[in-house]
């Protein structure tokens, strides 16, 4: 995976508070728990609702909207795993499909590689984001996806 794109979604040293240098340090940034700001950042950079970004690293809408106004700055590390995974797997299709909106669009609508399923209904299962990131890998080494 692109590390520098991953911890560019996910705030890039401004909201992380460090410089990543590589895959190690960010491995230690998301086990010690994310800031909640890359929570937001995250959603930005894809384009999501709340309801969305919540469906997805398995919290209720109630729970962000907590997080917003809690001053504990930090995610709990499942939380911060499975916020890295969505930034990981968008941070390759932005790559993948050349472009923020491309990747936007693409996590969001039906895929013909996954059985028409969205992308994005796939990010919040370990299983499902390897099934999306197969896919990715396909398209971009110009396999029938």
């Amino acid at each position: 995976m692109n590390e520098r794109g991953i911890v560019d979604v996910l705030g890039g040293t401004a909201v992380l508070g460090r410089t990543i240098g590589d895959g190690l340090e960010l491995a230690d940034a998301v086990g010690r728990g994310l800031p909640r700001r890359s929570l937001e950042r995250v959603k930005e950079a894809m384009g999501l609702t709340d309801r969305e970004v919540a469906r997805t690293v398995g919290l209720s809408q109630k729970s962000i909207g907590r997080l917003r106004r809690t001053r504990r700055s930090a995610l709990g590390p499942v939380v911060s795993d499975r916020l890295y995974r969505m930034a990981a797997l968008y941070a390759l299709a932005e790559r993948v499909l050349e472009g923020r909106e491309a990747a936007r669009e693409w996590l969001r609508s039906p895929q013909v590689g996954l059985n028409r399923r969205v992308p994005l209904e796939l990010l919040g299962t370990e299983a499902g984001a390897r099934i999306v990131e197969e896919l990715l890998g396909r398209i971009e080494h110009g396999v029938l996806a």
